[in-house]
């Protein structure tokens, strides 16, 4: 016979987990028995009241903690502000300011608006004049003179403040000295020796800008012609060795035709041995390079797999693999499966758990709508990580449907919310009403009514 945790009433009624006779006992077990006050910090009772737990130990302690949020708090910090800053005087008409925020400066509007320039008496100024009375304040608050460091000759030099426009990085001598000089007459052209028009500025070099791209295009071509020029006299024949011709063309391993013939028509010997077992060849043309078969497959295998991979283990139980598996990474689908799932056991179990989900929602003919784990985290984060019913963040939470799917309810966003193990498996597929209340599920009610009859 199992007992309540709580009252420790006979609870064998209920589903196998249960720990509670009722809804309440759940509550009063989770529910702390001793708060704090948030006001003086001393522990209290808590009492037996339903709703959320109290923050203050007394009414009085929470008509202070009120009264300090409160707008007279605020005036008396303001107030005290002032009395600690001492008494200040308007900057116009010399008013005491006291009774007036911690940080004014004048006593009233009036005091402000002449401290600012302006007139009550006169009308409104238009845009041009506000632009142009902003122009002189800025200009007023200018220096009369700067003091600049020249960037070329470091040499200090002095600048009018009230210019307008960004400050020179050089002084008036370095600004001469880079100036372009104006030519008098034309020079000629370094690319068909025609004279350079004075328009084109004092810079140019070129008549016309096609002529500047013709020589420049045949100066490219010039500077790669000596650039391979050069890499080619270095080549030497690939069977006699002498120095190939810098003309030859650059892709050539021979000097002449006499050269290439030898390299590739001259017969070998027919005692040549195998080049992967070392064995006689007499048997074999000239050019093989293997006595047979075996050899050859044995040699392609090398070349395409090699050594190194024959004896490589399987990357998650270390037993070596066969040379038919030599380049893979495990030795089965099972260990590659079990692989991942140790790599990812949050989105295996996630995955399960909505696997879960859909088929019990296809059994009972309810909709499906897609969710993600994206759309999960978002609905987790929204409740705080907690369970939706009991508050419980300590343990893991599950997927519960608010509207059970045997009795309705859609498999989507709209009907989940996190909830713990406990509340999850006590709720089972009554709605929140009948779990609240304490009714049994509808199918022990059906089972029931077949008893009594």
């Amino acid at each position: 016979m199992k007992r309540c945790a709580a009252c420790n009433a006979d609870i064998s009624h209920r589903h196998g987990l249960a720990k509670y006779c009722s809804d309440a006992c759940a509550l009063e077990a989770r529910r702390p028995a001793v708060l704090t006050c948030q006001e003086c910090g001393a522990p209290f009772a808590r009492p037996s009241r339903p709703g959320a737990p109290p923050r203050y130990c007394s009414e009085e302690h929470r008509a202070t903690a009120a009264a300090r949020q409160s707008r007279s708090h605020h005036a008396a910090r303001m107030k005290e502000l002032r009395l600690h800053r001492g008494a200040r005087r308007c900057e116009v008409c010399g008013t005491e300011i006291n009774h007036l925020k911690a940080y004014a400066k004048y006593c009233g509007q009036q005091c402000r608006y002449k401290a600012q320039g302006h007139d009550s008496h006169r009308p409104a100024m238009s845009h041009e004049e506000r632009l142009e009375r902003r122009r002189q304040r800025r200009a007023a608050a200018r220096p009369v003179s700067l003091t600049l460091q020249c960037g070329s000759c470091w040499n200090s030099f002095e600048h009018p403040g009230a210019q307008k426009g960004r400050k020179p990085q050089d002084c008036q001598s370095c600004r001469e000295l880079k100036k372009p000089k104006v030519r008098s007459e034309p020079i000629p052209c370094q690319g068909c020796a025609l004279p350079v028009p004075i328009d084109r500025g004092p810079l140019a070099l070129y008549c016309s800008t096609g002529c500047q791209a013709a020589t420049n295009n045949s100066a490219q071509m010039e500077r790669r012609k000596a650039e391979r020029r050069t890499a080619k006299q270095e080549r030497q024949c690939a069977v006699c060795g002498e120095p190939i011709d810098v003309e030859e063309h650059g892709l050539r391993k021979y000097c002449g035709r006499g050269c290439w013939y030898r390299a590739n028509y001259t017969p070998k010997s027919r005692d040549h041995s195998c080049t992967w077992c070392g064995g006689s060849m007499h048997h074999r043309s000239a050019t093989a390079r293997f006595c047979g078969q075996p050899c050859y497959l044995k040699a392609q295998y090398k070349r395409k797999v090699g050594t190194a991979l024959r004896s490589r283990p399987c990357t998650y139980c270390g037993e070596a693999m066969p040379l038919s598996t030599a380049n893979r990474l495990f030795c089965s689908p099972r260990c590659s499966r079990r692989s991942y799932f140790v790599e990812n056991r949050e989105k295996v179990r996630a995955a399960k758990r909505r696997g879960n989900h859909q088929r019990r929602a296809m059994l009972a003919n309810a909709k499906r709508y897609r969710v993600t784990e994206r759309d999960l985290a978002r609905l987790w984060g929204r409740y705080g990580r907690a369970c939706a019913y009991c508050g419980e963040k300590s343990g893991p939470l599950h997927q519960e449907h608010i509207v059970p799917l045997a009795r309705g309810g859609d498999d989507g966003i709209g009907n989940l919310a996190p909830a713990c193990q406990e509340c999850n498996l006590a709720k089972g597929d009554r709605t929140i009403m009948e779990w609240r209340l304490g009714k049994k599920s509808p199918r022990y009610r059906v089972a029931s009514q077949y008893t009594e009859c």
